[in-house]
């Protein structure tokens, strides 16, 4: 589950970079009583658009660790077929390309993550994307 934390920076190299979340989705009745899609990011990667550079090319990964406490992930994993309204409990993952300056916003929906762009450098990057 997300929670307000503190702005941190992360090296990432690349010419991409991409964001990795748990993410459990309701059945009917969870979405007819209101409950959300709960999601927990899991981490931040840089990634190069060439898979050969992939493969040889110094990797960069960061760990956004959940609060500990209370894992309602665990929970769920080890009890799911006894929560008749939880639907799916699955990763997902979504990337967008790097830019000076580029402003995104990750939202989770019931289908995974999106990235949208913030500003003109993110919509300039993603319009030159290829």
């Amino acid at each position: 589950m997300p929670s307000t934390a503190p702005a941190r920076r992360f090296e990432l190299r690349g010419d991409e970079w991409q964001i990795d979340a748990r993410v459990l989705k309701w059945k009917g009745m969870g979405t007819v009583l209101g409950l959300d899609t709960l999601y927990r990011f899991e981490r931040v990667a840089g990634r190069y658009a060439d898979t050969a550079q992939e493969k040889s090319a110094p990797r960069t990964v960061h760990a956004l660790p959940a609060d500990a406490g209370f894992d309602l992930w665990a929970l769920l994993k080890e009890h799911q077929r006894w929560l008749p309204l939880a639907d799916a409990l699955y990763g997902s993952a979504a990337y967008a390309p790097m830019a000076d300056g580029a402003q995104y916003a990750v939202n989770v929906s019931a289908t995974g993550l999106l990235i949208r762009p913030l500003n003109e450098t993110a919509t300039k990057a993603v319009g030159g994307w290829k």
